[in-house]
């Protein structure tokens, strides 16, 4: 538990690192100070930071103009690999014994060697002789390479948290949870849909569709460089849908008919709302409920028309999930306050611990 009444929370993202300075007295928060750095296109591939030398520095230019390197610092891990499971095991009174028998039993849940992984878990509840356990579990070498940025800095982050746990903790801290809500945060490289209340998280599912798969599209379509083409797309959007005929054609059958940007754009969308949708279907059919409301944020979730598409195919409202709501801040309006969700919902989480 984080005990500080200051510490700064740093995430490093896909296209650009988030920082916020907080002060927290009791339950309430305050965002001090907040800044971004924007990445070169590339740094970081697939959850791995590919140039070190870049996100250091780039790190450190936010680290000095948020005067913050004597701060405790917060982080979280990239979403990549991260595995998150419920556990029933028998009950025992040793936590050191608890924590081996978990991880011993986590071998039938990890798609990777147990001795390669990193794990931590929650007790959820102790009941009939059994405890509930949330696991959580990554690659060490993921850990790894994100340590690194911070040690060629002479930084050492006092916590690391996860996304997941970040996103329902912001809900939380809102009162926006009554019983269960799915979450979908899109990022530049991928989406994370969460689904969890205020006691646990039941399903948490990485999509490899994010905002640079639509920024890709018009790249090769417009025979565009990568800033171009996110600049066209922030200010064009995805066009308005086609006819229900047309929209029969998926990926394949465009490329093969030739048909244009447009159409890309928005079978990519639908592609995307269908997986949302195969998210919430698992967690209806093994918890046999529905999840009660569906956020959206993420700096992918600005895209013009890609939130109605989502909700036309899913046929659910989609409400969004404003960072600093309950927050005090008085830059909250400066900079696009989606792209800060997971940096504040981990300030959220210290305080709610």
């Amino acid at each position: 538990m984080f005990f500080d009444s200051k510490f700064t929370v740093i995430d490093i993202g896909t296209d650009s690192i988030k920082a916020v300075k907080f002060k927290k007295k009791g339950k309430n928060l305050a965002a001090l100070d907040l800044g971004l750095q924007s990445l070169p296109y590339d740094s970081i591939k697939e959850g791995r930071i590919i140039d070190e030398t870049v996100v250091a520095n780039r790190l450190m230019e936010l680290i000095r103009e948020l005067n913050c390197k004597n701060s405790k610092i917060i982080t979280t891990i990239p979403n990549n690999n991260l595995i998150i499971r419920n556990m029933e095991l028998p009950d025992m009174k040793d936590e050191s014994q608890l924590a081996e028998a978990i991880k011993w039993e986590s071998e039938d849940h990890l798609p990777f060697p147990v001795e390669s992984a990193v794990e931590d878990f929650r007790i959820l509840s102790r009941e009939d002789g059994n405890v509930q356990v949330l696991l959580v579990a990554t690659k060490r070498d993921m850990i790894d390479n994100f340590i690194n940025i911070f040690e060629r800095i002479s930084i050492t982050p006092r916590v690391m948290n996860i996304q997941p746990m970040a996103l329902v903790s912001l809900a939380e801290y809102q009162n926006k949870i009554e019983n269960t809500v799915a979450i979908v945060d899109i990022g530049m490289s991928g989406t994370r849909v969460v689904i969890g209340d205020n006691k646990n998280i039941y399903l948490s599912r990485t999509i490899d569709i994010g905002g640079y798969e639509f920024t890709r599209i018009i790249m090769e379509e417009d025979k565009l460089s990568y800033s171009e083409a996110e600049q066209l797309k922030k200010e064009k959007g995805i066009q308005e849908e086609f006819d229900d005929e047309e929209t029969e054609f998926d990926i394949s059958q465009i490329a093969a008919t030739g048909m244009g940007e447009r159409q890309y754009m928005i079978s990519m969308a639908r592609n995307l709302a269908e997986q949302i949708g195969r998210s919430l279907d698992y967690y209806n059919m093994k918890y046999r409920k529905k999840v009660d409301q569906i956020f959206i944020t993420g700096g992918g979730a600005k895209l013009k028309g890609l939130k109605g598409i989502i909700e036309k195919q899913i046929e659910r409202d989609l409400y969004s999930l404003d960072p600093f709501l309950n927050i005090s801040s008085r830059q909250a309006g400066i900079l696009n306050s989606d792209e800060f969700a997971v940096a504040i919902g981990l300030g959220v989480s210290e305080v709610l611990a």
